[in-house]
């Protein structure tokens, strides 16, 4: 199979060097440190936590065993008794379920639809009126279509509102994307954090070890989570061979060969671009990200469409609800380094073949999936940041 499914976008998870790192922090501490890093920071974690800040413009940073951990830390920690929490629609779980958290400390939870900005400004006018804090909790790169976070208008939302605060998971636009990989939203912000933004990421795809991230505006803020944030109190650290990867990873990241690691794969997104433009495909994802979603529609298209993918050897990624509404199903996959132009144009031109095949095997029509996601289908490769 060749997988077309993976988050390890630039294939860093088979770097030797990564690999060595890890091998060598096996036989120098062994796999496993377990003492709570309350009482104990291993020299490794502190090393990490010391490159990545770099990565992040000096930064604070705070290193978890995984990102979901990292959500439940941070969140609680950050809001308090009357503010309000408002999600993005298509957040992704793992931040819905740690917002769950601060609804018994006195945060009024909300969500609005996906990317709405003009409710989440009615939102803003009453805070104006009641000095309540706003905390818009969001994506950076929204993992199942592949959409953005439109930064720059929250940045002028946030000129215009003092009370507006933002928590942005840019797990997937980590590592391919800005300088040092640092993100989408780390570099569209400047490479600045406000003392009113928040981010969190991942180790865990673009970066190719395994680990969540927490970056703060001020020291203050990083004190406060670190203190008072639970998970650093009472779970595991990251192991010794994931420390020495990240490490090793940290580093490349530092160097100039994550921007020739960046090229390559913005090389392989072009050529997907322009051939799924020539092949006519319903794309509804944003062209400038590694994440690709045809829109199919219902799910029984779907299903009937992967099998066939499937079948001939090209691993795809089936989605449907409850990820997405039940009739925005569809077909995810991924560019990573692993695959090149040739491995791309077997996908395109299978997914191209066995299109109207799918659709007839379960009675339904092209124009029943154009319908499903309407003026929302732009043509693969066209500037956009909308989603469906």
């Amino acid at each position: 199979m060749v997988n077309f499914g993976t988050y390890g976008y630039l294939s860093l998870e088979q770097d030797e060097r990564i690999r060595r790192g890890a091998i060598d922090a096996i036989e120098r501490f062994g796999v496993q440190f377990s003492v709570s890093r309350s009482y104990v920071a291993s020299g490794l974690n502190l090393e990490l936590e010391a490159l990545l800040r770099e990565m992040y413009a000096g930064h604070p940073v705070l290193v978890y065993s995984s990102t979901s951990l990292c959500h439940i830390s941070v969140l609680p920690a950050l809001l308090e008794a009357g503010d309000i929490a408002v999600l993005d629609q298509q957040v992704h779980f793992s931040v819905q379920t740690a917002a769950q958290l601060v609804r018994q400390q006195g945060v009024r939870l909300t969500m609005v639809r996906h990317n709405d900005l003009e409710a989440l400004e009615r939102r803003l006018r009453l805070s104006q009126a009641t000095g309540e804090r706003v905390w818009y909790l969001i994506d950076g790169v929204y993992s199942m279509f592949g959409d953005v976070a439109p930064i720059d208008d929250l940045v002028r939302l946030m000129e215009a509102y003092p009370s507006l605060h933002l928590y942005a998971d840019d797990a997937h636009g980590m590592s391919w994307y800005g300088r040092h990989g640092a993100g989408y939203v780390f570099e569209k912000l400047g490479r600045r954090l406000s003392n009113r933004v928040v981010l969190a990421t991942t180790l865990a795809k673009g970066f190719g070890t395994i680990g969540g991230v927490a970056v703060f505006p001020t020291e203050e803020l990083f004190d406060k989570v670190q203190i008072n944030g639970g998970p650093p109190m009472y779970s595991h650290p990251l192991p010794p061979p994931m420390l020495g990867a990240a490490i090793a990873s940290a580093r490349i990241h530092l160097s100039d060969h994550i921007e020739a690691l960046q090229t390559e794969l913005a090389q392989r997104r072009e050529y997907c671009n322009e051939f799924l433009t020539t092949c006519g495909l319903p794309v509804v994802s944003d062209p400038r990200t590694p994440i690709y979603y045809l829109g199919l529609g219902r799910p029984e298209v779907s299903y009937a469409m992967v099998r066939r993918v499937i079948d001939e050897g090209l691993y795809v990624n089936q989605t449907s609800f409850p990820v997405v509404p039940l009739r925005k199903s569809g077909l995810r996959f991924t560019l990573t380094r692993h695959v090149d132009h040739s491995h791309i144009r077997r996908l395109v031109e299978a997914l191209a073949r066995h299109l109207p095949k799918a659709v007839r095997d379960v009675g339904r029509t092209m124009a029943d999936v154009r319908a499903a996601f309407g003026p929302v289908l732009p043509h693969a490769g066209a500037e956009h940041t909308g989603s469906a």
